[in-house]
C-alpha cells in the first residue's frame, strides 16, 4: 500500500470522525451563571440595562483587550441600545451587541452578533430573593445551525465562557454591594 493511500485514509476518517462527532454534539450551544448579591432588583437593574457601564464597569472582557475600540449608539440605555468593538481577534475579536428586551427590575435581554463567527442571544435575569437579596443569572444561547464545526465548539462554550461570565458576575456583585449608584 502507497504512503499516499495511507494518508488518504487517515485524513478521510478524521474527516468522518469530525462530521460525526459534530452532528451528534447539540445545536444550541448553552450556558448560564449566577451569582446572589445583597442589593435590591433596583440597584442591580441599571448596571445590566445600560450598555455603557456593562463595558465600562463590569464587563470581562474589556480587562482583556483594553486597546479595543468601543462605539456606542445614541441609545446606551433600554431598548435599542447598541454597541460594537473591533478588538484583537485571539482576544475579544469584533462585534455589535443590541439590547432587544428590558423589564425593569428583572431582565435584560441581549443580541450578540460576533464578525464572522455568528451569532447568539444572551441576557440577565434577577430575581428577587427577599430581604435586600437577588440572584442574578447570565445565560448565552448560539444556535450553530448544521454546522459540525460550530457544534463540537458548542460543546466547550462552558469552558470557553464560563470562566469570564464567572469574573464579571463577581464584579457586578462587588460594583453593587460597595459602589454608589
Amino acid at each position: 500500500m502507497s504512503i499516499l493511500l495511507v494518508v488518504f485514509y487517515v485524513v478521510g476518517g478524521l474527516v468522518a470522525l469530525v462530521l460525526l462527532v459534530g452532528f451528534t454534539s447539540p445545536r444550541v450551544a448553552r450556558l448560564k451563571r449566577s451569582i446572589e448579591i445583597a442589593a435590591s432588583p433596583g440597584r442591580v437593574f441599571p448596571y445590566l440595562n445600560n450598555i455603557r457601564r456593562f463595558v465600562e464597569e463590569w464587563s470581562p472582557w474589556t480587562e482583556k483587550d483594553p486597546a479595543a475600540k468601543h462605539v456606542f449608539g445614541e441609545v446606551v440605555e433600554g431598548v435599542g441600545a447598541r454597541h460594537s468593538w473591533e478588538g484583537e481577534p485571539k482576544k475579544v475579536g469584533s462585534g455589535s451587541m443590541e439590547i432587544r428586551e428590558s423589564e425593569a427590575d428583572r431582565r435584560v435581554k441581549t443580541h450578540l452578533s460576533f464578525k464572522g463567527r455568528g451569532e447568539a442571544d444572551a441576557g440577565w435575569t434577577i430575581e428577587d430573593l427577599g430581604g435586600g437579596r437577588v440572584r442574578v443569572t447570565w445565560d448565552f444561547e448560539a444556535d450553530n445551525g448544521m454546522n459540525p464545526i460550530g457544534r463540537i465548539f458548542g460543546r466547550m462554550m462552558d469552558k470557553f465562557l464560563g470562566p469570564d461570565y464567572e469574573k464579571g458576575l463577581a464584579k457586578l456583585k462587588s460594583l453593587c454591594e460597595t459602589a454608589r449608584p
